[in-house]
């Protein structure tokens, strides 16, 4: 039934994962949808990881799988298995998680059905203990670059994190993950959205994050801030205003909102929960929302409790 469809790379990148490997590799090679090839990156792992990978390519001739001598972060790793990709289509997951039997089939559907760039689907979170919904819900949505953009920078519906999303391949002509980022995906996957002119996405939850200390994000749902992290966000943010002011200028307004509320946000968070070594951080921040004080509260995305909290940060209140 799936003959005429468009094939996957499912591109995966394993670093010293062998209690999560297989789990993650069994629920792609078990997908209702079986027209895909995978590209598995053994990112120098010296653990059992590297048996695991071989094992696998052996028992599924769709597994194509790339060594790394040396472990040299994600970002290398996901660009060697792009440039190794032969189909229309890629999906990435992380080594860490796992997909949900029916997660490929919804995927190509939607981006089939609608002619997309990118389609997309929810997910859950997994804590062991608990699940939690992440970008869950029931209606679909077709979007054009602009709104498209705009949800992306809303985080009401989705967010730039790469695995719960099919990419038509050609999106990252030129684009690659950025080598040495402490989290990579925030810096390009906004840049393949300003590629995409439709996106739809109905969030089914057919993607599990496996949320435990080794995450690299794993301060999103905790009170753990580093200034290296909240430095490269801030950078991120930065850049990411002017490249899509320049890029689509009708998106800039929300770009530039954008920005400001992470900062808002941050400042909150560092304050009430007094993180450590963040005063550098904190007191770029807090320049930067003072010289843009009367911009944001005139912005029409600025809340009221944004308004309050960002009163509060300067003492204005």
């Amino acid at each position: 039934m799936f003959n005429n469809l468009p094939m996957i790379s499912v591109i995966l990148v394993t670093y010293n994962r062998m209690n999560y490997l297989a789990r993650a590799l069994e629920s792609v090679l078990s997908q209702t949808f079986s027209n895909f090839e995978v590209i598995l990156i053994n990112n120098g792992s010296t653990d059992d990881t590297a048996s695991i990978c071989k094992n696998y390519t052996q028992k599924d001739n769709r597994i194509k799988l790339i060594s790394i001598s040396e472990n040299q972060g994600a970002s290398v790793g996901r660009n060697l298995a792009i440039d190794a990709a032969s189909c229309e289509y890629i999906l990435i997951v992380d080594d860490d998680d796992f997909c949900d039997a029916k997660m490929f089939e919804h995927l190509v559907n939607l981006i089939t059905r609608y002619d997309a760039d990118i389609s997309i689907c929810g997910s859950l979170n997994d804590f062991g203990n608990r699940l939690e919904p992440y970008f869950i819900f029931d209606e679909l949505i077709v979007l054009d670059k602009i709104q498209g953009l705009d949800e992306l920078l809303k985080r009401e519906k989705y967010n730039v994190a790469p695995p719960t999303k099919l990419f038509r391949k050609s999106l990252f002509e030129g684009l690659r993950f950025p080598v040495g980022a402490l989290v990579d995906d925030i810096h390009i996957i906004y840049k393949v959205f300003s590629n995409a002119n439709t996106i739809v996405a109905q969030g089914t939850p057919l993607y599990h994050f496996t949320k435990h200390d080794n995450n690299m994000t794993s301060f999103i749902q905790s009170n753990n801030l580093s200034a290296d992290l909240l430095n490269e966000y801030l950078l991120m943010y930065r850049e990411r205003t002017e490249y899509l002011s320049e890029k689509i200028p009708l998106i800039k307004p929300r770009a530039r909102y954008s920005e400001w509320s992470y900062m808002i946000s941050m400042c909150d968070k560092i304050v009430r929960y007094q993180c450590e070594g963040c005063e550098q951080p904190l007191a770029q921040m807090v320049q930067q929302l003072e010289e843009n004080y009367n911009n944001i509260l005139k912005s029409p995305f600025t809340t009221v409790n944004e308004a309050k909290t960002l009163k509060k940060i300067l003492h204005r209140i």
